[in-house]
């Protein structure tokens, strides 16, 4: 009969929380029915205790089976996890500054090159010309200089055919610097020291100004580049520890933040973090990597598993077993919360070290009722 009863209450609690809350999600539509019916259900054993007291029948009085912890201090943690990648620290492309024919490729895929290294040269015949022409009127030109200074000293001559000489050879000087830097410009050159990652320029093409024709990435120095959420830009800062997870290689490493970004793109939302990586030589760029961010941690704290925390609209509470007159009964204590995350809450203010918190059994359970304790371990 009793059962007839708890069963019909359910059917009733379920009945009329269905009828509500059109604009909530499934999920949480049924929690709150589940935690409707489970509540409606301890009043009931709550009133069947009771008058199984009042009857005296005390035998009938059964005790509920139940898995419990004894709350002790721990650390609470809670970490963000985020889809990252991997990229080199430094990592450029060399392109052509002027428009010119290819004339000589002189590197390959692969190879180890300096800054400043020479990749490619393109046709510069027209310059090389100039610059014998230019060169041969600066060395006349510097040769009359030298006599007229000759002269100048032992008071031949005026000073003005002096100065003039002078002129015309620095005037060419520094045509034939200019040309010179013109000429080199028909060198496509490395921007940095690094390893030639791709090659997309053929001798005889002819190469534009700003085409991305040698990949230059300078693998010794990489590291692990992701987005996170502005909601989380107060709490992730540089310093702050990372797990690093490569699921194509099977593993985790430690590290440390050392860049995030104080700029919001508006585009996403989101800001940039940066985890340099050392001595990884079997991580390359592009690489998929997997941030788990310890956004807050608190040593020395209460916390208790996350699915025995009971939350209604008013408070928050948990079940504990208490020693009432030599009997282990069921007692709800009531708690402030914390953060909270997946598997544990941190619990602020309403319980002890030493109390015994009911973590198994806890959710058809009346005040009052008496309990019998399957085990009991501690959380640290």
């Amino acid at each position: 009969m009793k059962n007839a009863i708890l069963v019909s209450a359910a059917l009733c609690a379920f009945f009329l929380a269905s009828c509500g809350g059109s604009d909530k999600t499934t999920d949480t539509l049924a929690q709150e029915e589940l935690k409707s019916i489970q509540m409606q259900i301890a009043e009931l054993k709550k009133k069947e205790q009771e008058l199984l007291s009042k009857l005296g029948n005390t035998e009938t009085a059964r005790k509920k089976l139940v898995e419990t912890q004894i709350i002790s201090l721990a650390t609470f943690k809670n970490d963000l996890t985020v889809e990252g990648m991997v990229d080199a620290q430094n990592s450029t492309i060399a392109t052509s500054k002027v428009p010119a024919t290819v004339t000589e490729i002189l590197v390959k895929v692969g190879q180890q090159v300096s800054a400043g290294q020479a990749l490619a040269r393109l046709d510069n015949t027209s310059l090389v010309q100039s610059k014998r022409e230019l060169e041969q009127q600066y060395d006349f030109a510097k040769t009359l200089f030298e006599k007229q200074m000759r002269l100048w000293k032992k008071g031949v001559g005026t000073e003005v055919q002096y100065l003039s000489a002078k002129n015309q050879m620095d005037a060419l000087g520094k045509s034939l610097n200019t040309l010179n830097s013109n000429i080199d410009m028909y060198t496509i050159k490395s921007p940095i020291t690094g390893s030639i990652e791709a090659i997309d320029l053929k001798v005889g093409q002819v190469a534009a100004p700003g085409m991305p024709y040698f990949k230059v990435v300078n693998v010794s120095l990489i590291k692990a580049v992701a987005e996170v959420s502005e909601a989380y830009s107060g709490s992730v800062h540089e310093g702050d520890e990372v797990e690093i997870e490569f699921p194509d290689l099977n593993k985790k490493i430690q590290g440390k933040i050392g860049f995030a970004s104080k700029f919001i793109d508006p585009l996403n939302r989101t800001f940039k973090v940066e985890i340099p990586l050392y001595g990884m030589k079997d991580i390359k760029p592009n690489m998929v990597a997997r941030l788990k961010i310890t956004e807050y941690q608190k040593a020395n704290t209460v916390v208790v598993p996350s699915n025995c925390v009971q939350v209604t609209e008013k408070e928050a509470f948990v079940m504990v077993a208490k020693d009432v007159n030599g009997k282990i009964v069921a007692q709800k204590q009531l708690v402030k919360l914390g953060l909270s995350n997946k598997n544990i809450t941190e619990v602020i203010q309403g319980l002890q070290i030493g109390e015994v918190l009911i973590i198994n059994g806890f959710q058809e359970l009346a005040e009052g009722q008496l309990l019998e304790i399957k085990e009991a371990s501690n959380n640290g």
